[in-house]
């Protein structure tokens, strides 16, 4: 069975394939970003998932494209998690998430591909390999497409008063 996982730091979203690519099984855990969780909750997050615990015996390929995994020590965190896990398995490869974006959307042509979740990230991609156009730089420096960016936003505007919206009576609770 073939694993894949497009991971962010909010969450991630599995996809089982059987050898003839029929789809198995969907799941989805909290996000698995090393660069902001420890190793140990990594663990833990994949560890509590029904789906994955279930077949973890079966997985012989894992494809994971995840947020925080453009460096080789982070890579290679979440690889020694996932084989510790998935003990049965063969091949595991860990990229970053803008890599299985390209595969997801360029079919092998040129294109700028673009990820707008919790973090933003853009590339060109040439039609063989990517070519950045513009670093991640982060919530702290950039990522003016991110949810992160318009929650920051909303806030601001909101404490000074900018905010035309009503905020229901929960929010109110918590933000005041």
């Amino acid at each position: 069975m073939i694993l894949i996982a497009d991971g962010g730091s909010t969450k991630v979203d599995w996809v089982a394939l059987d050898s003839n690519k029929n789809e198995v099984f969907r799941t989805q855990t909290l996000g698995l970003n090393p660069n902001v969780v420890s190793s140990e909750e990594l663990f833990a997050r994949i560890k509590n998932c029904d789906a994955l615990k279930k077949h973890q015996n079966e997985i012989k390929n894992i494809y994971f494209y995840g947020a925080g995994c453009g460096t080789e020590t982070p890579k290679i965190i979440l690889k020694n998690i996932l084989v510790d896990f998935f003990s049965a398995t063969i091949n595991v490869h860990v990229e970053e998430d803008i890599l299985g974006a390209v595969y997801a959307s360029a079919k092998n042509k040129k294109s700028i591909v673009c990820i707008l979740g919790t973090g933003s990230n853009s590339c060109y991609f040439n039609g063989n390999t990517i070519e950045y156009i513009s670093p991640a730089l982060g919530y702290s420096l950039m990522d003016e497409a991110s949810g992160n960016y318009f929650g920051k936003k909303l806030l601001r505007d909101f404490f000074t008063k900018k905010c035309l919206i009503k905020w229901p009576w929960f929010l109110k609770k918590i933000l005041i």
